[in-house]
C-alpha cells in the first residue's frame, strides 16, 4: 500500500464465487462482437484514424461499459426490475475486451495482411515468386491471383462462390491455430491465477472497470472525477474542431517527436513528447518505484546510446543492443516467476489441487496443466505440418510463451499503460544466436507466417484472460463459467474479425485511396522482406547479440537482488526490462509528471491524499475515452476520415 495501489482491486483470496453468468449479458456481449470487429476494421485498419487496442485499456470497451452503466442508472430509476447487476455489466465488458484484442491492431489484423500480401507483393524487383512462394504451405495461404487482386483493388463483393471457397479452408486452419494459442493461454491463466492471488498482485488495469462499476466506491459522486472527465473530453473535442477547422487552436496532447541533428546527440533517436489525459490516469495506478524506473531508464538508455556513438560503436538495431538486453531481461523475469512458484508447481505435479480448491478455479489444475502441455504439442505439430522442423518449432513456441507469461504477469502486478517489444522476439533471437543458416528455408517461412505473434508482443489474449478472471473473482462471479465464456468469446471474435476484414476490404481495397492505414507495409511487406533478406544473405551468429541477451538476463537478477536486499531501493527491475519499449516511452512525460504528483501526495498527505486524488485521475481516463469513442462514431457517421493525430491511440 505504500505505493498507493487502487484499494478496491483486491479480491477475496478464498471466495469461490456465487454469481453465475447472465444469459442476457452474454447474448448482448456476443452480439456486439461482430459490430465491434467492423468498427475496429474501419477505425484501426482502413482509416487508421485511431488505435483503440494499443494501450492496456481499450477505450472502446471502457466507453461502452460507461454508456451501459449510464443507461442502467436511468433504468434503475424508471423500472428497477429491468436494471442490470454489476456482474452483467462486467460480463459485457469482458467479452468486448476479448473481441477487441483478437480483432485488433496487434493480432489478427497482422495475420490477415501477412497471408494476403505475400502473393500481391511479389514483383520483378524482388525474388518472392522464385524464393518464397515455393516454401509456403498451400493450406495456409490464398494463392488465386483473381481472388487476391479483387481484395487489393476493391469495389468487389466477397460473397461469391470462388472467393468464399478460396478463403474458407485457409481461414479455417488459422482459426484452429489461433484457438490453440488461446487455449494454451487460458490454461496458463488458470495455472497462475491462485499463485498470483497468494502473492497479492494488484491487477491495476482490472481495477478500472471494477472501480467504475463498484456500488461502494461511489466514484461518480466525486466532483473531482467530473472536473477531470470534462477537462479530458474538452481537450479531445477541441482537437476534433481543430482538425475540421484549422484556424481554431488545438491542444498539443498527441505524440510529437524531437531529434537532435548533431553528433553524438542524434544517436539518442527520437524524443517523444505527449500529454494524453488518459496516460496520466493510468500512470497514477503504477507503483511509485516503477513509474520512477520507467522514465529513469528511458533517459539512461538514451545516454547509453549517445555514449556508444561517442565511442564510434553505435549502430541501428545493433550495439549497444538495447532491445536484445530487454529480451534477456524477459527471460530472466520468466525464470524468476517459475522459481517463486516452484513449490506450487511441485504440488501440482505431485497431485494437483484438492476437490474443494478445484471447485473454485477456472479449470481443474490437472486439466489446466495437461491442457497447456497438449496445446503446446498441438501447436508444434501445426508448425511441423506447415513445414517447420521439430527443433525450430519447439524453440519458437517456448520463447513466445515465455514472453506471454511475462507480459501477463507485468499487467497483473504493475499495470503498465502499454508495452512493446518490437520485432525482437522468438525468430529474431533464434537467428541472432544460431544464425539463419541453422534453420531451413521452411523454418524461416513458417516463422514469417507467425509474424503476428512476435511483431510487438503488446497484446495477447492471456493479459485479458487474467484480468477477466480477476474481474470475475472481485465481483463474486463463478470462475468456471467465465473460463468457458472466454473460449466462446474468442471463437466468436476470430470468426467476426476474419468476416469483417473480408467484408470491408473487398469493398475498400488495399490499393485504393480509401485505405490509408499502414497495414500493407507494416504487416504485409515487413515479414516477407525480412525473409527475402534472410534467404538471399544468410546471417551469421551474432556474438554481440548473444552477449546482450546474457547481460540483460544477469542484469535483471542483479536489479531484483538489490531491490530485495535494500529497503527503499529506487529502481524497479521491470523499468530495465521495458527499456526498449517504444510504445511505453511515448508516455514518459505523463509518467514522470504523475510520479512527481503521486510522490508528493503520498509523502505529505499519505494514503488519504492518494485516495482523494484517485477519482480525478480515473476521471481523466473516463473523459478522454468517452470523447475518443464518440469521435470515432462521428467520423464513421459523417465519413470525415479524420487523421490519426486527432485521436488518442497510436502508442
Amino acid at each position: 500500500m505504500a505505493n498507493g495501489q487502487p484499494p478496491t482491486s483486491r479480491a477475496p483470496a478464498q471466495s469461490s464465487g456465487s454469481i453465475g453468468l447472465s444469459l442476457r449479458a452474454v447474448a448482448l456481449g456476443l452480439v456486439l462482437v461482430p459490430l465491434n470487429a467492423w468498427w475496429l476494421t474501419q477505425i484501426e485498419y482502413v482509416r487508421y484514424s485511431d488505435n483503440a487496442t494499443t494501450s492496456a485499456i481499450f477505450f472502446n470497451a471502457l466507453a461502452i461499459l460507461l454508456i451501459l452503466a449510464g443507461l442502467n442508472a436511468v433504468v434503475r430509476q424508471v423500472a428497477p426490475r429491468w436494471a442490470w447487476g454489476r456482474s452483467e455489466l462486467l460480463t459485457v465488458y469482458v467479452i468486448l475486451v476479448v473481441g477487441s484484442c483478437v480483432g485488433g491492431h496487434d493480432q489478427l489484423q497482422i495475420l490477415f495482411t501477412t497471408i494476403s500480401y505475400v502473393f500481391r507483393g511479389a514483383t520483378p524487383a524482388n525474388a518472392w515468386a522464385d524464393d518464397i512462394h515455393s516454401l509456403l504451405p498451400a493450406h495456409l495461404v490464398v494463392s488465386d491471383p483473381g481472388v487476391i487482386e479483387s481484395l487489393y483493388l476493391g469495389s468487389a463483393d466477397f460473397y461469391t462462390r470462388p472467393r468464399v471457397l478460396a478463403w474458407l479452408p485457409v481461414l479455417g486452419w488459422w482459426t484452429g491455430f489461433f484457438m490453440l494459442v488461446a487455449w494454451v493461454m487460458l490454461c496458463l491463466s488458470a495455472v497462475v491465477r491462485r499463485q498470483w492471488d497468494e502473492e497479492r498482485l494488484n491487477y491495476p488495469i482490472a481495477a478500472v472497470p471494477l472501480l467504475i462499476t463498484s456500488p461502494t466506491a461511489q466514484l461518480f459522486r466525486q466532483p473531482q472525477l467530473w472536473v477531470a472527465a470534462v477537462l479530458a473530453a474538452l481537450l479531445q473535442f477541441l482537437n476534433l474542431i481543430h482538425t475540421l477547422y484549422p484556424a481554431v487552436p488545438g491542444a498539443p496532447i498527441g505524440v510529437r517527436s524531437f531529434r537532435a541533428t548533431a553528433r553524438p546527440w542524434r544517436a539518442a533517436g527520437n524524443i517523444p513528447i505527449s500529454s494524453f489525459p488518459f496516460a496520466y490516469g493510468l500512470a497514477y495506478l503504477l507503483p511509485l518505484h516503477l513509474a520512477f524506473s520507467v522514465w529513469f531508464f528511458f533517459w539512461l538508455i538514451r545516454a547509453e546510446m549517445v555514449l556508444a556513438d561517442v565511442m564510434g560503436r553505435y549502430e541501428w538495431r545493433g550495439f549497444p543492443y538495447v532491445q536484445q538486453q530487454g529480451f534477456g531481461a524477459y527471460l530472466a523475469f520468466c525464470a524468476f516467476m517459475f522459481w517463486v512458484a516452484r513449490g506450487r508447481i511441485a504440488r501440482m505435479l505431485r497431485g494437483g489441487a484438492s476437490a474443494a480448491e478445484d471447485a473454485g478455479e477456472p479449470l481443474p489444475m490437472r486439466v489446466a496443466l495437461l491442457g497447456a502441455l497438449l496445446g503446446l504439442v498441438a501447436l508444434v505439430a501445426f508448425a511441423m505440418y506447415a513445414g517447420m522442423g521439430l527443433v525450430a518449432a519447439v524453440c519458437f513456441f517456448v520463447l513466445v510463451f515465455a514472453v506471454v507469461l511475462v507480459t501477463a504477469r507485468m499487467r497483473a502486478e504493475l499495470g503498465l499503460p502499454t508495452i512493446e517489444l518490437y520485432q525482437v522476439g522468438a525468430e529474431d533471437v533464434m537467428q541472432r544466436v544460431a544464425g539463419t543458416a541453422a534453420w531451413t528455408g521452411k523454418d524461416l517461412t513458417v516463422m514469417s507466417l507467425f509474424f503476428f505473434l512476435t511483431r510487438t508482443h503488446r497484446q495477447f489474449p492471456m493479459q485479458n484472460y487474467v484480468d477477466a478472471l480477476r474481474i470475475g473473482k472481485s465481483s463474486d462471479m463463478k470462475l468456471r463459467p467465465i473460463a468457458a465464456l472466454l473460449l466462446v468469446a474468442t471463437v466468436v471474435a476470430v470468426v467476426a474479425a476474419f468476416w469483417s476484414y473480408l467484408h470491408v476490404m473487398y469493398q475498400v481495397g488495399y490499393e485504393s485511396a480509401h485505405f490509408t492505414g499502414p497495414a500493407t507495409w507494416a504487416f504485409g511487406r515487413a515479414p516477407w522482406a525480412k525473409l527475402e533478406s534472410w534467404l538471399a544473405q544468410p546471417r551469421a551468429p551474432e556474438l554481440g547479440s548473444s552477449m546482450a541477451y546474457c547481460f540483460g538476463f544477469v542484469m535483471m537478477f542483479v536489479l531484483t537482488a538489490l531491490r530485495v536486499r535494500f529497503l527503499g531501493w529506487p529502481l524497479h527491475p521491470v523499468g530495465y526490462l521495458v527499456s526498449g519499449s517504444f510504445g511505453l516511452f511515448r508516455l514518459w512525460l505523463p509518467i514522470f509528471l504523475t510520479w512527481l504528483v503521486k510522490m508528493l501526495l503520498l509523502r505529505y498527505g499519505g494514503l488519504k491524499a492518494y485516495r482523494k486524488g484517485l477519482p480525478f485521475f480515473i476521471g481523466l481516463i473516463v473523459g478522454e475515452f468517452l470523447a475518443g469513442f464518440l469521435r470515432t462514431v462521428i467520423d464513421l457517421a459523417l465519413d470525415l476520415r479524420l487523421p490519426p493525430r486527432a485521436g488518442i491511440g497510436g502508442l
